[in-house]
């Protein structure tokens, strides 16, 4: 038997229009699951020389370009690389999607079949799944396929399930599953799901801890590390390669809460703490906490930092703290309620989050955390709550008179007689480029035909071809300005819906959350009692100023 060419398809750019001919994206997939569980059964490689061995005895299939999402879930379809194969499709530069299986183009049946029966066949686009013996153009679909698709659904959730249930052995048994090791503690060499100590991280856990015991508060623990120079955990990480991602190298400052969870955590006491936290894979939900009582905590799994004996000391003075706090603060949840300004008001000077305390004389203040903690780095202390009610409810007054102001400019150019006027020529002029570009294409066609039965030699076709470039670029460019000034007046026009919400509050004499929200950002505030705010439409206010008071022509 002779023994076939290992040649591969060469990629090369050609017009989808020629005649007879396929520009090919051929489409690769491979899940986060699949790759842990199965890496050599439906690996990228695998699939690309399947695809690319179906390709190889078709010479009227050329390669455009192979789309590749590694380790990215089948169940939905907003992955990078299945958006970047749409895009070329829409804009013609390939009719045909070659993938392995239909598994691996997705794992939700619905949306799946919406666009390999409805999307697809609208768009001209041939779609080949090689082992499902799929081919849209071949053979009309047939029940077989939904079937496909329910199945690979159905596959995708009881993978999720397997792969949660075997994580979940690893943590009954004593093997940590995570990212890094908790801080104090680094992966061992010989067995990556167990812990050993850090001798330089370590010392600073049991600084904490003996701080702790000397009755010492977590905010003035946190205060004395800094001083001390003492790396956060996250910029220790950072430092030693254990992470990647900068924020981590931004992190100075010590804060009580991390104090806390190092002085909360069982890891210092040799066991492994897990199972914090519930994912839902397939479901595609965010994580949710779960229950202190049902995490998974296995005693004894690896050298502990601290005594027991100290450790749990320690929480005994937690404890006591807790409780003096909380006899201290009664009812500070239900002020919490009346906050209505929660996590808006930030420090103009160190770009810190404030605090909303209660002071002596019972009024409330926000305070800038920076400062509380660590009072040399930063000068900002606090302001007021009423005050910053005030002046806050006087530049919400302010903005919606500018609200008002600015709806009555839009509905002037809106419905304007000039203004419906430009917009039906702009329509025109876009309907018209269109038609120019469909028929500049077909041409391009025609000429490639008329070369290929000897009418026209080569330096004739480069001549004509080069004419029908330079026009067809011009007519692209002319649409992309058209399709720009549409742009333009339909962001007019989707200003009216933001504006009808802020109207709403209007008439409100005093100031609520649900006005803060509706028009605020951010709040900054400064040492002189300044404040600055963010608006929330204030880049879209200011373009659309920018467009009436022009005179901007929406033709362009």
């Amino acid at each position: 038997m002779a023994r076939k060419s290992k040649r591969q398809p060469r990629l090369i750019d050609i017009s989808p229009e020629l005649l007879g001919v396929y520009n090919v994206g051929v489409y690769l997939r491979l899940s986060a699951e699949e790759k842990r569980d199965n890496p050599d059964r439906e690996s990228i490689e695998y699939q690309k020389q399947i695809c690319l061995s179906y390709l190889q005895d078709r010479p009227e299939m050329i390669l455009h370009d192979i789309y590749v999402d590694n380790g990215e879930t089948g169940t939905n379809f907003e992955r990078d690389d299945f958006q970047r194969m749409m895009y070329d499709i829409y804009n013609g530069k390939i009719n045909c999607i070659v993938v392995k299986d239909l598994s691996r183009f997705g794992r939700e049946y619905i949306e799946m079949g919406d666009y390999v029966e409805k999307v697809f066949p609208l768009l001209g686009v041939r779609f080949i799944a090689v082992n499902d013996r799929v081919d849209n153009e071949a053979t009309p679909l047939d029940i077989s396929v939904p079937i496909k698709n329910v199945i690979n659904s159905m596959y995708a959730k009881d993978l999720s399930k397997k792969s949660a249930s075997a994580l979940r052995m690893k943590q009954l048994n004593g093997e940590f599953v995570g990212g890094p090791a908790p801080y104090g503690y680094v992966k061992s060499e010989e067995d990556k799901h167990k812990f050993v100590i850090d001798p330089e991280a370590a010392e600073v856990v049991k600084l904490i801890f003996k701080l702790k015991m000397q009755k010492m508060g977590n905010m003035t623990i946190a205060r004395r590390l800094f001083e001390m120079g003492i790396p956060t955990p996250s910029k220790y990480k950072y430092d030693k390669g254990l992470v990647q991602h900068k924020k981590y190298a931004e992190s100075l400052y010590w804060h009580t809460g991390t104090v806390s969870k190092i002085l909360k955590s069982e890891v210092y006491i040799g066991n492994m703490v897990q199972g914090k936290t519930k994912s839902h894979f397939f479901d595609g939900m965010p994580s949710e906490y779960v229950d202190r009582k049902d995490w998974i905590v296995i005693e004894n799994t690896h050298q502990p930092i601290i005594p027991k004996e100290v450790f749990y000391a320690v929480q005994e003075i937690l404890q006591a703290e807790k409780e003096k706090f909380e006899a201290t603060h009664k009812g500070s949840k239900s002020s919490e309620k009346s906050n209505i300004f929660k996590g808006l008001v930030v420090c103009g000077e160190c770009g810190h989050k404030t605090k909303r305390m209660k002071g002596k004389d019972g009024n409330f203040r926000y305070t800038c955390t920076t400062h509380m903690n660590f009072p040399t780095e930063c000068s900002m202390t606090s302001i007021n709550e009423s005050v910053l009610k005030n002046i806050v409810m006087q530049s919400v007054k302010s903005q919606m008179s500018a609200v008002l102001n600015l709806e009555t400019a839009i509905q002037k150019a809106l419905y304007g007689t000039e203004i419906r006027q430009e917009a039906v020529t702009l329509k025109n002029k876009t309907d018209q480029a269109l038609a120019n570009i469909i028929y500049l294409k077909s041409n391009r066609v025609r000429l490639t035909a008329d070369l290929a039965k000897g009418l026209l030699d080569e330096t004739e076709y480069e001549i004509a071809r080069e004419q029908f470039e330079a026009e067809l670029k011009r007519e692209n460019d002319t649409l992309e300005t058209y399709n720009k000034a549409r742009e333009r007046f339909n962001k007019l026009l989707s200003a009216e819906k933001w504006i009808a919400e802020l109207k709403k509050h209007t008439t409100a004499k005093k100031l609520n959350a649900e006005i803060v929200n509706a028009f605020i950002k951010q709040i900054r505030i400064y040492l002189d009692k300044r404040i600055e705010i963010v608006w929330k439409y204030e880049e879209c206010f200011s373009e659309y100023l920018s467009m009436l008071n022009g005179g901007e022509s929406l033709a362009g």
